[in-house]
């Protein structure tokens, strides 16, 4: 009984465009093994919290609005977060490792000590924000906007800029 509201009550909370509404169930059960792989694409989750029992890797949050969200401590390794809205968002010590985040929003996000290697920002907004002790080994920050970023100790080897990149100007 306690699971059914739980879930009714994330569904009154949670203003949805187009996710997988199963998916989004899954989310609010908070069981790792359930929740890795999701289709929460198009959802608007600024209202979710999330815990650290969230495994979110592989998960496909394209287009979603995740602003002001607290991400921090969350597996989204190989998550698609494309177009995403993260702005004000709280990604500290998370596991984005071979994300895609291309034309992503970040601007203002934390992101200190995030592991963020193999990640791929191409088109991405990043202004203000904090990639302070940052993993940005072999990242792709072709075309990335980082104007008034915090790089203190960021890790960038191997890091891949590449200004012939032409970034479109709709979301696909």
């Amino acid at each position: 009984m306690f699971k059914i509201l739980l879930v009714l009550l994330f569904f009154i909370t949670v203003t949805v465009q187009a996710a997988n509404q199963k998916d989004l169930a899954k989310l609010s059960l908070n069981t790792p093994a359930k929740t890795a792989g999701l289709d929460l694409s198009n959802a608007d989750l600024r209202n979710y919290k999330f815990t650290p029992e969230n495994n979110l890797a592989n998960a496909n949050f394209t287009h979603a609005n995740l602003a002001n969200v607290d991400l921090s401590k969350l597996n989204l390794s190989n998550a698609d977060l494309s177009y995403a809205n993260l702005a004000h968002a709280n990604l500290s010590q998370a596991n984005l490792s071979n994300a895609n985040l291309r034309h992503a929003i970040l601007t203002d996000a934390n992101l200190e000590h995030a592991d963020l290697s193999k990640a791929d920002f191409q088109c991405a907004n990043l202004n203000a924000a904090n990639l302070r002790d940052a993993n940005l080994t072999q990242a792709n920050l072709s075309k990335a906007t980082l104007i008034n970023t915090i790089t203190n100790n960021t890790e960038y080897a191997n890091l891949i800029l590449d200004q012939s990149i032409q970034c479109d100007t709709q979301k696909s």
